[in-house]
């Protein structure tokens, strides 16, 4: 049975690095190539993932549709 503290998350949101196109959590430096990224990132290189299992969610999803994690 899973637990409240198991059931809940965040959104996470990840930027696309111009440099080599990974999508990471952080816009200031990539952490798969190591560029700093200066410039900020347009909509269409943003994606929303459930911080408990990685998939891939829309930014008003109250609930992640693979692992039932609250995003509540």
């Amino acid at each position: 049975m899973m637990t409240e503290e198991e059931g809940t998350g965040y959104i996470e949101i990840l930027v696309e690095c111009p440099f080599c196109a990974a999508y990471v959590p952080d816009d200031f430096e990539c952490l798969k190539c190591g560029h700093e990224i200066f410039e900020s990132v347009g909509d269409d290189s943003v994606k929303y993932v459930c911080s408990s299992c990685g998939m891939e969610v829309e930014f008003d999803q109250l609930e992640c549709p693979n692992c039932g994690s609250s995003f509540e």
